[in-house]
């Protein structure tokens, strides 16, 4: 049994982050209501190529030990995991390193806290703030500092959240899908043909200058133009593809929500898809308007059945690729071939919790994809027998979960 400690979200934009180097020390506060005494660091961090200086971290005014940077990975956001000894009541982190420039380490920190309980030193731990935090000086929000304490039970799963195709901006949204696609009687054909649409709506960018919102009238405008956010080349990738297709089921009367999938959450290697009801087969059904394509054995799977099947044997027979995706990227073509086919991106399989991001707009996740996975508000499929993912609050191997029809 664990429970993770947390007052962040992992709703962590892509470049506002903070900064730790000799002069600038960060803080973080956590409590812990328990009696236990071993525990597990996690940090969200990121190491400038060819980092010399290690972070060091202290715990309750002790050093718990120090984080090198992997010469041999590239630079890129990373949990890092450390042991640590804990007391109950708060407990105290500080991380510092001492470079004189601030090109070593960044640390994630979530915008927008009005009483955040990180903090920011300019003078080497004399004294604290929790404003004007960040590189630029304008964020106040907290470090994604968190804390797995190893004798308590983890948080139970909490209800996933789906759009409400009554309201009346979801309404709107039809007029986005074609007048062919909402003709189509038959919900198995019209879900086919609608993702087919969104794989051709946009070529997809992950490496753009400004992040496109989850809002498919904005997604649409933004590539067609090639302008958003004050800049050419605005980023819509696979997790765009998923809402995207997921808001427009949604409008013609689906019931969708969004999956994460990821070999190693340390890794580059993170895709997202689509889940959508079915209400013949009375299941899930996981589509990915990336490349155009589900996969079928018996029946056509879920996400959850792929990340069983893919622990026995590879999906190569299983998959099924409509006539959108026609791209020759090669990033984009080994993703398909190295990851999707072979089924090693089904590692690890996460429901996103808010799938109102239509009615709700802040449901979405900020920056998501453009770095690692962070976001608290997954709910992560972990297979009976294995211990993972412990730097999320949400796991479960309870499969009925995440087979349960949508309810309102």
């Amino acid at each position: 049994m664990s429970r993770l400690i947390f007052t962040d979200r992992g709703r962590v934009l892509l470049h506002a982050n903070e900064e730790i180097a000799r002069w600038r020390w960060a803080r973080k506060l956590l409590r812990v209501s328990s009696k236990a005494k071993h525990a597990d660091l996690w940090l969200f961090v990121r190491p400038y190529p060819n980092c010399e200086h290690p972070l060091k971290v202290e715990i309750n005014g002790k050093i718990a030990g120090t984080i090198r940077a992997d010469a041999k990975a590239e630079s890129s956001w990373q949990w890092r995991r450390m042991p640590i000894a804990v007391r109950s009541g708060v407990n105290e982190i500080i991380v510092r390193c001492d470079s004189p420039a601030m090109n070593t380490w960044m640390l994630g920190i979530e915008n927008g806290h009005a009483n955040p309980k990180s903090f920011l030193s300019f003078d080497r731990g004399r004294s604290w703030q929790n404003e004007s935090m960040g590189a630029s000086g304008v964020l106040r929000g907290e470090y994604l500092i968190r804390i797995r304490v190893h004798d308590e039970r983890d948080a139970r799963p909490p209800k996933i959240i789906y759009e409400n195709p009554k309201r009346p901006r979801v309404r709107e949204l039809r007029d986005l899908v074609p007048a062919s696609i909402r003709k189509i009687t038959d919900p198995w054909r019209q879900i086919l043909a609608l993702r087919t649409w969104v794989t051709r709506a946009w070529t997809y960018e992950a490496f753009g200058r400004s992040y496109s919102p989850h809002d498919p009238w904005t997604v649409l405008a933004w590539q067609q133009g090639n302008w958003g956010h004050g800049y050419e080349n605005p980023i819509a990738m696979c997790v765009h593809y998923g809402f995207v297709l997921s808001s427009l089921a949604a409008a013609l009367g689906h019931d969708s929500r969004g999956v994460a999938i990821t070999q190693d959450v340390n890794s580059p290697h993170g895709h997202f898809m689509t889940e959508i009801w079915d209400r013949r087969m009375k299941k899930w059904i996981a589509h990915d308007a990336s490349y155009d394509l589900h996969y079928e054995s018996e029946t056509p799977m879920s996400a959850i059945e792929l990340a069983d099947h893919s622990r026995r044997s590879d999906l190569r027979e299983l998959m099924r690729r409509g006539p959108g995706f026609t791209s020759n990227d090669p990033r984009l073509l080994q993703i398909l071939n190295q990851q999707l086919r072979t089924g090693k991106s089904f590692r690890h399989v996460g429901v996103w919790r808010f799938n109102d991001v239509i009615s709700n707009p802040p449901s979405a996740p900020p920056s998501h994809g453009s770095v690692n996975y962070c976001e608290t508000d997954f709910v992560w499929y972990i297979p009976a027998g294995e211990e993972r993912l412990e730097m999320f609050p949400y796991r479960t191997s309870n499969r009925d979960h995440f087979s349960r029809a949508a309810t309102r």
